[in-house]
């Protein structure tokens, strides 16, 4: 089986629509940690629901650049090339559309043009660098909204077929927003998943700010090319 077999029902599409509000709102009903640094340029917190072992990740960095040039890079990290000798050991993920607008849409923002909210789906497969860890695939559906000088994307992990050799990963709740604010952009991010397999949630959420590498490394990426 591959990633481009694997296929999800339309009734996905719509409950990402439905759940984005609840799922953008989530992260402010949660236990909110202390406001803290990581490598200076970057402001994290830790958010812990108490129904559930694994903590969240909250970052936030500010970003000399445009709201659609941050967005589209942004949109960017969910797909890699699976032909890259590369990327494909350690990183395959691949996405799909629900319909010819969804694409579109999709490509619009990507390109920077102006473009209507969206839904696509991802499969992502990633290789463990190390025998006794397994490798992790998610199959999930990210929904885009944009709004005056904001744009907010939810991801959340929906039911699909097992993939082989594969422990499938869980992402509970995902979510980027993207600000224009004057000549800069704000871009902040939560996270909450289920790694599966054995991994300790002791041992997880004590390396959750490393995690905000993410969004570091697209702050770092766009300001290079500026």
């Amino acid at each position: 089986m591959s990633a481009q077999e694997i296929n999800i029902s339309m009734e996905h599409r719509q409950n990402a629509v439905s759940n984005f509000d609840s799922m953008i709102e989530y992260v402010s009903k949660i236990e909110q940690g202390k406001e803290r640094t990581y490598k200076k340029i970057c402001t994290v917190k830790t958010l812990v629901d108490k129904s559930i072992k694994w903590h969240g990740i909250y970052g936030r960095v500010n970003i000399r650049a445009t709201l659609p040039r941050v967005l589209s890079e942004v949109l960017q990290t969910f797909k890699t090339d699976p032909n890259s000798k590369i990327q494909q050991p350690t990183d395959t993920s691949l996405i799909h559309f629900f319909t010819k607008a969804d694409e579109t849409n999709y490509y619009s923002a990507v390109q920077q043009k102006p473009f209507s909210d969206f839904v696509i789906w991802i499969h992502n497969c990633v290789k463990s660098p190390v025998p006794f860890v397994a490798n992790r695939d998610a199959v999930a559906v990210i929904a885009v909204k944009q709004s005056l000088n904001k744009c907010s994307l939810t991801m959340q992990s929906v039911r699909a077929p097992a993939y082989p050799n594969h422990t499938r990963s869980e992402i509970k709740n995902l979510n980027y927003i993207v600000e224009q604010k004057g000549d800069e952009s704000v871009l902040s991010w939560f996270l909450l998943c289920d790694p599966g397999g054995l991994v300790p949630a002791v041992a997880y959420n004590m390396v959750l700010d490393s995690r905000n590498d993410v969004i570091v490394n697209i702050k770092n990426y766009i300001e290079s090319q500026e």
